[in-house]
């Protein structure tokens, strides 16, 4: 009886392996698709005081070190429908009120962040979100 037992095991951990080495050596089965930098934001410096709350949406942003540009992140849970999108705003002369610079986001369930912009000399960002479940609508702080 133990034999039995012993070769039904094998014989299993044989059918994983093979398995396995088909799906790693490009049997039926398909590789998830690769990450786009603009979903990486594993990576970047959250900045902290910016963030916006409406109703089960949130949004942030992320400064990168290696230049200042900056990305608007949203995160949405719980079934609730919201865009997002990252602002801008430019002081002294030549400046312009809070003006829309990435394209907009929509997400459920999701999180998903901008591309990096430009945040120099007199010059701030925040995020924006639209809760399309609630109606609700509110923008973060600038970070300047």
């Amino acid at each position: 009886m133990e034999f039995l037992r012993t070769r039904t095991r094998t014989a299993a951990l044989g059918v994983a392996i093979a398995t396995t080495a088909t799906l790693f050596v490009g049997g039926t089965a398909q590789a998830a698709p690769a990450q786009t930098r603009q979903s990486d934001v594993s990576v970047q410096d959250y900045i902290p005081g910016k963030d916006v709350v409406v109703g089960q949406c949130k949004g942030w942003l992320n400064k990168r070190a290696s230049d200042g540009y900056v990305q608007a992140v949203a995160q949405s849970w719980n079934n609730h429908e919201c865009v997002f999108v990252l602002q801008r705003k430019r002081l002294g002369s030549g400046g312009y009120d809070w003006t829309t610079v990435s394209d907009t986001y929509r997400i459920m369930n999701e999180k998903k962040a901008t591309g990096y912009h430009w945040n120099g000399t007199n010059a701030g960002s925040r995020v924006c979100l639209w809760n399309y479940t609630t109606g609700g609508e509110d923008c973060g702080e600038g970070a300047w």
